[in-house]
């Protein structure tokens, strides 16, 4: 016979990725076993260093990562080959009360917890509309977008990370209570105020990716850097378009002073020394990085994507919004910025004044209050 209270989670993400999702799962994964939950996670790595978990209540259920059909996306492949694991987990549980919360290929493990009789919660961190058209593989897209409107009914909780992704899903599904928004547990501590000089650097840092769009960060800088050529861009992150940024780079003739600095653990330096921080995405879920960013008091420039960088800033007092792929804006938004900077740093001193919404010991609770909830339906 179960127990009533819920004592263990299946944390499901097939395919980790370095950044803001992983400093998120590691949170949880505390937390949740401090409480006294067990955690699996379902995944091909995790970084638990630092963490000091008690071994009965945390395993790592490795999903492979070594596939041979290159003609499928490697998401879908993680998701597929991933799917087994997700079973015998579920499995050898049956005594728990259990709680799948899926973080990643959300339908695949909605259809199967629902086989077997599990609550499942499914995660969604995007978008889903903005996803959709600005898909790499439009067609695929459209098929996933109208499959997950159908799957996600059958979920027990849907949890959004941002009101702007939880406006778009609202619009889909059946039940809207099912849905709840619930912020990324992403910061330990709050930063005091910095006492760094800072440098004449624009910072940015993502995964280089399409969604990210810095095609319009590095055309704009070149246009802003030919009135202000004592500024330079340092890009954070790596990525499948890193190859085709370095060549846009090279023919606007802006190698000496726009870097790809590839991907790096600790970011804080970068931060303290950085005038302005800029994020020209297509959308986002909710863009951890602007939180780090509102951590250091780095003012930001940012897109008007649906979701996500408009909640952290606070909107246009926070921070300076620019039109998607528009770059001649954004090199105008540059200049404005610098020569406004005492401004600009009023702005995001602003947008701090709200940041304990993203800190580890408000937020954590209310996950773990949610699959409790989920735990009794």
């Amino acid at each position: 016979m179960k127990n009533n209270k819920l004592n263990h989670v299946i944390l499901y993400y097939p395919s980790m990725e370095k950044g803001g999702i992983e400093v998120n799962i590691r949170h949880l994964i505390k937390y949740f076993t401090n409480k006294g939950v067990k955690i699996s996670l379902i995944s091909n790595k995790i970084n638990t260093k630092g963490l000091r978990l008690n071994k009965k209540k945390f395993e790592l259920v490795k999903t492979n990562t070594k596939f041979t059909y290159s003609i499928l996306p490697y998401r879908f492949q993680t998701s597929l080959f991933s799917i087994k694991k997700l079973i015998e987990t579920i499995k050898n549980n049956k005594k728990q009360n259990t709680v799948v919360f899926s973080m990643q290929s959300s339908m695949v493990s909605i259809l199967v917890s629902k086989f077997y009789k599990t609550k499942i919660v499914a995660r969604n961190s995007e978008d889903p509309i903005s996803s959709t058209i600005y898909a790499d593989n439009y067609l695929p897209s459209i098929i996933v977008f109208f499959l997950r409107f159908i799957i996600y009914n059958f979920a027990d909780g849907i949890l959004t990370n941002s009101y702007g992704s939880r406006k778009s899903l609202k619009l889909f599904l059946i039940n809207k209570n099912k849905i709840k928004t619930i912020y990324n547990p992403y910061l330990l501590n709050i930063k005091k105020k910095p006492n760094y000089k800072k440098k004449n650097i624009i910072l940015s840092a993502g995964r280089l990716v399409k969604q990210k769009n810095f095609e319009t960060l590095i055309k704009g800088f070149s246009l802003f850097s030919k009135d202000y050529p004592n500024y330079k861009l340092v890009i954070l992150g790596d990525g499948p378009e890193k190859e085709k940024l370095k060549q846009l780079i090279v023919n606007l003739n802006c190698d000496k002073k726009i870097i790809l600095r590839g991907w790096i653990k600790n970011t804080n330096k970068y931060f303290y020394n950085s005038k302005l921080f800029i994020l020209t995405s297509l959308y986002e879920g909710l863009g951890n990085v602007f939180i780090d960013a509102v951590n250091h008091e780095v003012p930001c420039i940012y897109t008007n994507c649906k979701s996500g960088p408009n909640e952290i800033l606070l909107g246009k007092k926070g921070g300076y919004q620019i039109k998607l792929k528009d770059y001649k804006q954004l090199a105008k938004t540059i200049k404005k910025a610098v020569v406004k900077y005492k401004s600009s740093v009023a702005m995001i001193r602003y947008s701090k004044t709200k940041i304990n919404r993203f800190l580890y010991d408000n937020v954590c609770p209310k996950y773990l209050a949610y699959l409790e909830k989920i735990s009794k339906l």
